[in-house]
């Protein structure tokens, strides 16, 4: 399943109210972060780290952390997956699948994921969740068609969550 040998870790964070602005200007500083995403759902934030070794990521997360307004953080390292050449694109919606799957191979299911239109990646991750996978799309409503109507097809997936982002920043 591997395309590629590097894999990126993913933060969900919840803000302080009103404090979502202020947050994402302080991460932009932060270079290990290569994407930064307020999103709608349970969480306020949803951030992509650069692919790096465990104790990099550790004290990029102590960072994030370590801002005032950051109230609590979820991390998950992928271990595995598919990250097509589509890069991610600012002016397109973006959305981000929480996927629990059950009696199936995770590298199927992402197979399964990559076959849908808008898929951008998905990666098995530990932890809360089994996979994390990136949708883009013209518009949010695209993403959640595609998120209600597609992902149930999925083998052995049996939770979705969709966090739909706003404003998403990418960094090079």
């Amino acid at each position: 399943m591997q395309t590629n040998t590097e894999f990126p870790t993913y933060v969900f964070a919840t803000v302080n109210p009103g404090r979502v602005q202020k947050v994402v200007e302080e991460l932009k500083n932060n270079s290990q972060i290569d994407m930064i995403a307020p999103v709608t759902g349970r969480y306020d934030l949803a951030l992509r780290l650069k692919s790096s070794a465990p104790n990099e990521v550790y004290n990029t997360v102590n960072q994030i952390r370590s801002i005032a307004d950051v109230r609590t953080t979820t991390t998950h390292t992928a271990m595995d997956g598919i990250q097509p050449t589509k890069r991610l694109e600012a002016q397109q919606a973006l959305g981000i699948s929480l996927l629990r799957v059950e009696h199936n191979p995770l590298g199927q299911s992402i197979k399964q994921l990559s076959n849908i239109p808008g898929f951008v990646e998905a990666f098995a991750v530990p932890g809360q969740f089994d996979i994390v996978a990136l949708w883009q799309a013209r518009t949010t409503e695209e993403i959640m068609k595609t998120s209600i109507n597609q992902l149930t097809n999925v083998g052995g997936l049996f939770k979705s969550e969709t966090l739909l982002a706003y404003a998403p920043v990418f960094k090079a």
